[in-house]
């Protein structure tokens, strides 16, 4: 028992279980992204060790309560947080062993009491006369299932085996030649309308297609068949019906008379009605086999059949067998026949029957105007029992809680006639998990406010380094924001538009891509953003310049797109780009679009855009970047020049709402709105061309008024329209990072200065930078609540808006402490600085989207702004930590006692930091698990987002846990163990966005290279931890 009880009251053991966690949870989320989710269950979330460590936690959890003597009162927060881990253990045992789930798919005016669970089984059902046995077991297959997985069992004096041989995912028909046992077949493409799929005729059957279930065969007996024939090497077809067809070989078209028989070539297009058809190859004898036709490893198409390759022996007789699986679906029974023995046997989902039915009334799909992207789904349904019968709205983030099972909207058919409900029923296991979470947060609350805590004891420490030390409480108000006048020149050049012109065009509203609707303004900014990477642009007249704001730019190309042609407009980076311009194009910083038009009017880059396209995004070379960067704001330009981009005129007739720009041909329009929409900005132009600038403003007015009158009920106010043209316009956060990094330089090198000497001017300079940081700060506030309104949802639903919101705790971050130590404001200011300059790189989106239905709900605000708070103190941490490196680094005997005091200082404020940000993201990775449940019915899905949240939590766990470790407690090891932790942040908020599959996935496809300043940044960081560690050794030494 003493044994035990040494072997899991270790600290050793217990960092050595919870870094073993992590990395099993880490690997688990790549193999998932690279094999499929089910390898990743059945490797890791699903293997006996992994309960294992889960279970050993526990025990350490258990055993370190009695070892340090938690249960005595000034340890309480301690012990909460303890009891709280294994009250979570506890509810995570309870949902993986009791609860029961999976999804109900309902049609229209249709019922179901039916769920198909999300756990997969192998079953049996065996006959032999009036004799019966069943069988099931759970089986989760993958890539990586054992091919020994065997069932075997006696029956009626029958020794009966069944053994899994192989599993091919996305499985496909293939025709092999066999000389022995191969039959003719037909190989065909057929299209129904959407999408095409290859089927396998054999000589003599008959297959039906299409809605009007026309009849294909091969040879058929059929007079009511499309029959393909075959002569020797000749094919001939009859129908019934008339033909028309298109041979690809020789692009001819031609007609088949009904009751006519034809001679025809292979690889022929054949139609009738909606259903085309093309015999693709012959084969004389082939047989039939399954293949795995994924498009790349762990990929797993949910419209896909897998196959499940099984062999059953009945004593000396063997039968294989092909089982068809689909996610989602309730499995197909395959039959085996051995004399009187019947043996049937599938696999995939049982049906769970409940005591109550759901019918579908009406599915209902909204879009946002003018786009396929959805706005919201809802099902209206009604619940039946045998008590009771009552009618229910079942929308996103809104559940039907009904007899312990609770009913979310996952997903809907594709002809959006039928609803997917995701269904879970776990309330033993959530309201245990939920109680774990509670008593955290009291944990949590009692260690920041609670005497005799190690958060006290730090804060302690500090006072007594610095006597003054206190927390700055600062009453956040609205700044005022700055607009930086444009320049203008309004005469010189015909295509120079007047500056109060574009201004009063740029207040119109247009529909984007996405069905957003927003001023004219935001789309020329956002325009000139991309192709020029400019938020002006400047033009040579004479001998000197002429600045265009982003809308006299905008409209200026619609007017006179032969004059733009020629004007450098398409950023380039020549260096990128030998061999593929030529030598004085590369020179410039911006090219003319004529420059990528050939002499025989061809764009030049068709074949290097397309060489770059075939590459994985991993594999492309700088100048394949670059090539795809210059066909995106060539196209950008193209779109613009040809007056596609301007989709201002709203179609009443459109259920939709559909805007449209002034070059479509409107014959889906009413006359009158037709005509007016089709004539109007022509005569606009000509206006403006004529110097009738009253008559332009005019004709503003009139589609102002059309917009207003036919938009009624979606479309921006004139107050949002106003804040966001004051958005892009202001422009800050691109003059923020600048002020960002000047500030902090500065303040860096004045508290370096201070470390060797505090007179008057130093100190007075220092509480300028201060005063100058919080003026800074306010913008930045102003800033943020300006987004906050022209969007209408808080500013972190997006990579973009993340990214500035954590340079905005974190600067909040340096001011709370900013007297605790004088190197902690420059620092955050550093990094917001930083952080700022990365979100305005290419590679990051700024502008204001749509939310996804899932978004549009209170959690948003809480969770999201929660979670990304904790990293601004995470940050802090990492940057404290390295910030200390460089004090050790720079220590010497004549400085050694004045940056002790600091290096002492900083890794007392970065231990409360690392607190605070581990405590924030602990709840908000928790708020998240209970907005999953609400959301999709599980408050802990091993998605790949949550799961890294989980890592990071435990890694910092760890790290704040190193000091029970006597050889790794002490300074230097709590610091650069702070400054590495923080990739698991980055892991977090970033990596799992761009390069793993997910809910919360951004990327779609093969991940986009990392970028070179990572691998900098941590070479960087291991050769400052080498030397600082070997330097502390030395002194050690003597």
């Amino acid at each position: 028992m003493r044994f035990f009880y040494r072997l899991f009251g270790s600290s050793v053991l217990a960092l050595i279980l919870l870094l073993t966690f992590a990395i099993s949870m880490a690997v688990a989320t790549f193999i998932e992204n690279d094999m499929g989710t089910a390898a990743a269950w059945q490797v890791i979330y699903d293997s006996w060790w992994f309960e294992l460590i889960m279970f050993g936690l526990a025990l350490a959890f258990i055993t370190n309560i009695y070892k340090y003597r938690l249960y005595r009162k000034p340890k309480w927060p301690v012990l909460l947080f303890h009891i709280s881990f294994l009250i979570i253990i506890i509810g995570a045992f309870i949902t993986r062993y009791h609860s029961e789930g999976g999804i109900m798919r309902i049609r229209e005016n249709e019922s179901s009491n039916t769920i198909i669970s999300d756990k997969k089984f192998l079953q049996l059902h065996l006959t032999e006369g009036k004799e019966h046995k069943g069988v099931s077991k759970e089986v989760n297959l993958s890539n990586f299932t054992d091919s020994d997985l065997t069932w075997s069992s006696d029956f009626m004096e029958k020794n009966i085996k069944v053994e899994f041989l192989e599993y091919l995912p996305d499985a496909s028909i293939e025709i092999i030649s066999d000389d022995n046992k191969g039959e003719p077949f037909i190989e065909m493409v057929v299209s129904e309308g959407e999408g095409r799929e290859t089927h396998i005729l054999k000589k003599g059957e008959t297959k039906l297609f299409g809605d009007h279930g026309h009849a294909i065969g091969f040879e058929s007996d059929s007079n009511d068949a499309i029959n393909i024939m075959q002569n020797g090497d000749e094919f001939y077809i009859k129908s019934p019906l008339q033909l028309d067809y298109f041979v690809m070989a020789s692009q001819q078209p031609g007609r088949i008379l009904a009751d006519s028989t034809q001679k025809i070539s292979l690889r022929t297009v054949f139609r009738l009605h909606n259903l085309s058809f093309v015999p693709l190859n012959y084969h004389d004898k082939g047989v039939i086999d399954i293949i795995s036709n994924p498009e790349k490893p762990g990929d797993n198409d949910p419209v896909k059949d897998d196959v499940l390759r099984m062999k059953v022996t009945v004593d000396d007789e063997s039968e294989n067998l092909d089982l068809l699986y689909r996610e989602g679906f309730l499995p197909t029974v395959h039959t085996a026949e051995f004399d009187s023995l019947s043996i049937d046997i599938s696999y995939g989902s049982k049906a769970i029957t409940l005591p109550f039915s759901i019918k579908l009334e009406d599915f209902q799909l909204e879009r946002y105007p003018g786009s396929s992207s959805p706005s919201s789904y809802a099902s209206e349904v009604v619940v039946k029992s045998k008590t009771e019968s009552f009618p229910y709205r079942i929308y996103m983030n809104n559940v039907l809680d009904y007899s312990g099972y609770r009913f979310y909207q996952a997903s809907y058919d594709t002809d959006e006639k039928g609803t997917v409900l995701s269904v879970n029923k776990d309330r033993p296991g959530t309201m245990v998990t939920y109680a774990g979470y509670l008593l955290m947060g009291l944990g949590m609350f009692w260690t920041l406010f609670g005497k005799g805590s190690r958060y006290y004891q730090l804060n302690s420490k500090l006072k007594n380094l610095k006597a003054d030390a206190s927390i700055i409480v600062f009453l956040l108000t609205l700044g005022s924001v700055f607009i930086l006048p444009a320049q203008n020149d309004e005469s010189n050049k015909p295509m120079i538009i007047n500056e109060e012109q574009a201004e009063y065009f740029g207040r119109l509203l247009v529909q984007d891509l996405d069905g957003r609707i927003k001023p004219v303004n935001t789309l020329s900014s956002e325009f000139l953003r991309k192709i020029s990477r400019k938020t002006y642009l400047e033009i040579p007249s004479g001998e000197r310049k002429i600045r265009l704001n982003p809308d006299q730019v905008f409209i200026s190309m619609m007017m006179y797109p032969s004059i733009w042609q020629n004007i450098p407009i398409i950023k380039i980076d020549g260096e990128k780009l030998q061999s593929v311009l030529s030598e004085d194009l590369l020179e410039k910083e911006r090219i003319p679009f004529s420059a990528l038009i050939g002499e025989n009017g061809q764009y030049i880059l068709t074949a290097k855009v397309e060489q770059a396209n075939k590459k994985k995004p991993a594999n492309r070379t700088e100048q394949d970047k670059e090539i795809i960067k210059i066909d995106e704001r060539f196209n950008i330009v193209f779109n613009l020049i040809s007056g596609n981009y301007l989709k201002i005129f709203p179609n009443k007739n459109d259920p939709d709402k559909t805007w449209y720009s002034y070059n479509h041909d409107f014959r889906n329009f009413n006359t009158e709105d037709g005509a007016f929409a089709k004539n109007i900005i022509p005569a606009y132009f000509s206006d403006l061309a004529e110097g009738n600038l009253a008559d332009a403003i005019e004709k503003i007015d009139y589609i102002h008024t059309y917009q207003q009158v036919l938009g009624d009920g979606y479309i921006p106010d004139y107050k949002h329209v106003n804040a966001e043209i004051l958005y892009n316009k202001v422009n800050l956060n691109f003059w923020l990072f600048q002020a960002c990094f000047t500030i902090g330089i500065v303040m860096l090198v004045l508290a370096i200065l201070k470390i060797f000497k505090n007179g008057k001017v130093l100190s007075i300079v220092w509480n300028s930078m201060i005063v100058i940081s919080l003026i800074t700060f306010l913008l930045f506030t102003a800033n943020l609540v300006l987004r906050w309104y022209v969007s209408g949802h808080p500013p972190w639903s997006n990579g973009y808006e993340m990214l500035v919101f954590v340079s905005w705790v974190l600067l909040l971050c340096g001011f709370i402490v900013h007297k605790k130590s004088d190197f902690t404001l420059p620092l955050t200011m550093l990094f917001t600085g930083a952080l700022l300059f990365v979100s305005y790189l290419d590679w990051i989106n700024p502008e204001i989207t749509n939310l996804m239905p899932v978004l549009k709900s209170y959690w948003l605000k809480v969770h999201v702004a929660t979670i990304v708070s904790s990293y601004a103190p995470l940050a802090l941490s990492a940057l404290i930590g390295a910030m200390v490196i460089i004090l050790i680094l720079i220590k010497n005997n004549g400085n050694s006692e004045a940056i002790d005091l600091r290096i002492k200082e900083l890794s007392y404020i970065n231990e409360i930091s690392m607190t605070i940000g581990l405590f924030v993201l602990t709840v908000g990775t928790f708020l998240g698990g209970v907005w999953a449940n609400e959301s999709w019915g599980r408050y802990w899905a091993w998605d790949p987002k949550e799961t890294w949240a989980l890592i990071s939590i435990i890694v910092y766990a760890i790290v704040l846990h190193l000091r029970f470790i006597p050889k790794l407690n002490n300074m230097v090891v709590l610091n650069i163990a702070s400054m590495f932790a923080f990739w698991s942040i980055i892991m977090t908020s970033f990596g799992v966005n761009y390069y793993l599959s997910g809910l919360h996935s951004y990327a779609a496809g093969d991940p986009m290279p990392i970028p070179n300043f990572v691998y900098v940044t941590a070479i960087l960081m291991i050769g400052l931890s080498v030397m600082a560690v070997v330097k502390v050794k030395v002194i050690e030494r003597t």
